[in-house]
């Protein structure tokens, strides 16, 4: 099987459980693509202020994504059967990409995911790296139809995530929830996942 593990915004293949998933899969056997994705530099980013970074021409965008992914992920997708796992942005970008390449996959692993979230002055960093992927429209029946298994895990005290907007997202696929206790947007305090890895190995 073949597993694409996808970080979020500000994100990086180093941080949270990434690797530590990436090298339980490899020692079963599968194949996995874990790369960068562009991003901004939170301290570079933040130091601009929330109105001349919303101005200005963000390193991520759907478009920059997308180039990524056709560059270095498309290819394999389209040829092997795929487990997409994402984290927090990563889902909702797959979305676009499963919908405008009419990509089959065997399953989608949603972590902390979301269609959209709203602004919040506190960390506007999101909003303004996020706007170009928000969307709420996507076509589900095709999605559902693209997808054979969708899952969704979450904290169910995610700081950056509203519940609602988690829910929206599984509901809207169908999904089967995961809600980790006390798990927040399941990014930096877990170094492992077993969890995650036991959806995927689902899948094997």
């Amino acid at each position: 099987m073949h597993y694409v593990i996808l970080h979020g915004s500000f994100g990086s293949p180093e941080e949270n459980w990434f690797r530590w998933l990436e090298k339980e899969l490899l020692n079963a056997g599968h194949t996995v693509t874990l790369d960068q994705y562009p991003v901004e530099d939170w301290d570079s980013f933040s130091s601009k202020g929330r109105e001349r970074a919303n101005k200005e021409n963000c390193a991520q965008t759907l478009e920059t994504w997308e180039a990524t992914f056709i560059a270095k992920t498309l290819l394999k997708v389209k040829s092997e059967p795929t487990v997409v796992v994402g984290h927090s942005l990563a889902p909702l970008f797959m979305l676009h990409m499963i919908t405008k390449y009419d990509l089959n996959l065997k399953g989608l692993i949603a972590v902390s995911p979301f269609f959209t979230i709203p602004e919040d002055p506190k960390l506007w960093q999101f909003w303004a790296v996020n706007k170009t992927f928000y969307k709420t429209d996507f076509d589900v029946r095709k999605l559902k139809s693209l997808i054979s298994e969708t899952h969704v895990v979450y904290g169910d005290d995610d700081p950056y995530v509203p519940q609602q907007e988690i829910l929206k997202f599984a509901e809207a696929l169908a999904a089967k929830t995961h809600i980790v206790s006390g798990g927040g947007h399941c990014g930096s305090i877990f170094k492992e996942f077993p969890l995650v890895l036991n959806i995927a190995n689902y899948f094997a």
